[in-house]
């Protein structure tokens, strides 16, 4: 739910436009007789002769010179113009224009709550995980002890349990909402919409909400294993949809304090010179100053991998991920969640070295507990290059010809196997993507990452593992208990928050009426933080601008 930044129904008035006065000086009028007018071959002219006494004025006779030069005038000063007034003067143009803009075309909404965690945060605390630094936002409650809830959260990143008791509230995101673009054209799926509340219930009917549009008129919707189904056939997001849907997993860049995590990777190592069955005292170090480092280019047939598990730190056993969202605070219990099947990697891929003959290779592969996608990727010379997309046990999807990684440069990878399409970018350009057909019934996923490299060295930075938004099918009824029909002007809206969210699927009608939507949100223009200032000597907190939050929306 969205609250709008003024009452409803106040009207904001404009402020009267400031009227700036600039003195100027006005010539003083000339009472001096004109000269007189010469005569063509007399001479010069002859001064008029004035009378000792003025009668006819009380003013002091002029001197006869007064007749022939203009007396001299002293122009009135000109005001001095202050930098106060300046800034005065742009400040109240500023806020007009502001307030022109808000009535005509964009208005600023406040988020108060988390149904769209984590692309949008409501009321919330922070702080950062006293194990590995990861920071952790964690939504205030609308109902319950707001203190118990705080007193125990859970790192989403190591899995540590801490508490955020005295840590200080910060507001929501605020909200720049372009308010014609649905008079210029209809809304499209997955983005955000800010609609009027369609709920029966007199405290919400009416309200503006945000969610994300997932149906459009005339589909019927289905909710099955997270993924949207419209007419049966399986909805599927593009690759800038999927960068504003992720959700973290993993971050290799917090690293556990006196420690790393070396417990999470299994190190794998084939030679056909040497033994199968290799000891693990043989196996060199994987992870050097957060980095994964593959080391194979001692020859072309060497070839390491590394298999990321999901595994707990304290209570060391390995475990599904789950679709668990840390806004919400820390899990009760274990399988409360549903298991997680979408997955998205990104960081940055090194190629420090070769093997002297020989070919060399890069590989990633993702699962979803159903299937395995792959992407291998030559290391070498552009133009003999090639990287292929492949899918396991069925061969290969796609391949493209004259790509590759070259020694001594850093490459940003980013590789989803999410709604059952396979994507793979390099340095923010698509180079693969092929879909698979929608399964169900899917298996749990506690492995769903593995990287190789064959006859090369390469060195992995920032990595970091992601699942997609998913879209839970035991709550409400529409779209989950019974497909949801909508009509020729109708919407399906979720939020990304799905376990908390009120939406579509609990409403007494499934779909939002085109004419109920207020406009598309551009640009969270207002995140904030808590951030410390030493002060007069002492510490002092205060909500600042969270930069690396402030982004436009898709």
């Amino acid at each position: 739910m969205m609250g709008n930044s003024g009452t409803p129904g106040e009207r904001l008035q404009p402020t009267q436009p400031w009227r700036v006065l600039m003195d100027y000086a006005e010539p003083r009028p000339n009472h001096a007789l004109p000269p007189a007018t010469a005569t063509p071959g007399t001479g010069p002219p002859i001064p008029p002769i004035m009378p000792a006494h003025d009668t006819t004025s009380s003013r002091p006779p002029e001197s006869p010179a007064a007749g022939l030069h203009p007396p001299l005038t002293t122009p009135a000063p000109i005001a001095h113009v202050t930098p106060f007034r300046t800034l005065l003067v742009v400040g109240v143009v500023f806020f007009s224009g502001l307030l022109i803009l808000r009535t005509l075309a964009v208005e600023p909404f406040g988020v108060p709550t988390g149904s769209m965690a984590p692309v949008l945060i409501g009321h919330h605390r922070s702080g950062p995980c006293p194990r590995c630094g990861y920071v952790v936002r964690v939504g205030r409650p609308t109902r319950g002890n707001a203190a118990d809830h705080f007193a125990h959260v859970a790192c989403p990143n190591c899995d540590y349990r801490f508490s955020l008791a005295e840590a200080r509230d910060i507001a929501g995101d605020r909200l720049l909402v372009d308010k014609n673009v649905y008079s210029l054209r209809s809304p499209r799926r997955w983005e955000m919409v800010v609609f009027r509340c369609p709920d029966t219930d007199p405290e919400e009917y009416g309200k503006p909400y945000v969610k994300r549009v997932v149906g459009l008129p005339g589909e019927t919707i289905t909710i099955a294993e997270g993924d949207v189904y419209a007419d049966d056939q399986l909805v599927r997001k593009t690759f800038p949809e999927i960068r504003e849907l992720m959700v973290p997993v993993f971050d290799m860049t917090c690293a556990p304090h006196g420690g790393s995590w070396a417990s999470r990777w299994l190190v794998t190592e084939e030679d056909p010179r040497l033994p199968a069955d290799l000891p693990s005292d043989r196996l060199r170090p994987v992870i050097h100053q957060k980095a994964l480092i593959l080391d194979a280019a001692e020859s072309p047939q060497t070839m390491v991998g590394l298999t990321y598990r999901h595994w707990h730190l304290d209570e060391r056993r390995e475990q599904p991920i789950t679709v668990w969202t840390p806004y919400d605070g820390a899990p009760r219990y274990l399988g409360q969640y549903p298991a997680a099947h979408d997955f998205i990697v990104t960081c940055d891929v090194e190629v420090t070295a070769a093997a002297a003959y020989g070919e060399a290779s890069w590989a990633c592969r993702l699962l979803d507990g159903a299937d395995a996608v792959s992407v291998e990727i030559t290391v070498g010379e552009r133009s003999t290059g090639q990287a292929h997309l492949l899918w396991a046990g069925h061969g290969g999807l796609c391949s493209r010809r004259g790509v590759s990684l070259e020694v001594g440069r850093t490459y940003r990878f980013e590789f989803a196997f999410v709604d059952r399409r396979a994507i793979v970018a390099v340095d923010g350009q698509p180079w693969l993507s092929a879909d698979l057909p929608g399964v169900r019934n899917r298996k749990d996923v506690s492995r769903p990452l593995q990287l190789g490299a064959r006859g090369c060295r390469v060195a992995v930075h920032r990595l970091q593992l992601w699942r997609d938004t998913h879209y839970t099918s035991d709550y409400g009824l529409h779209g989950t208990r019974q497909p949801a029909r909508l009509g020729p002007q109708e919407y399906f809206v979720l939020g990304d928050n799905s376990g908390n969210s009120q939406d579509s699927r609990k409403w007494p009608s499934p779909g939002v009426p085109e004419g109920d939507f207020i406009g598309k949100p551009f640009l969270i223009h207002q995140p904030l933080r808590m951030s410390h200032y030493r002060l007069g000597g002492r510490e002092r907190e205060l909500q600042t601008l969270d930069w690396s939050r402030l982004r436009w929306l898709h």
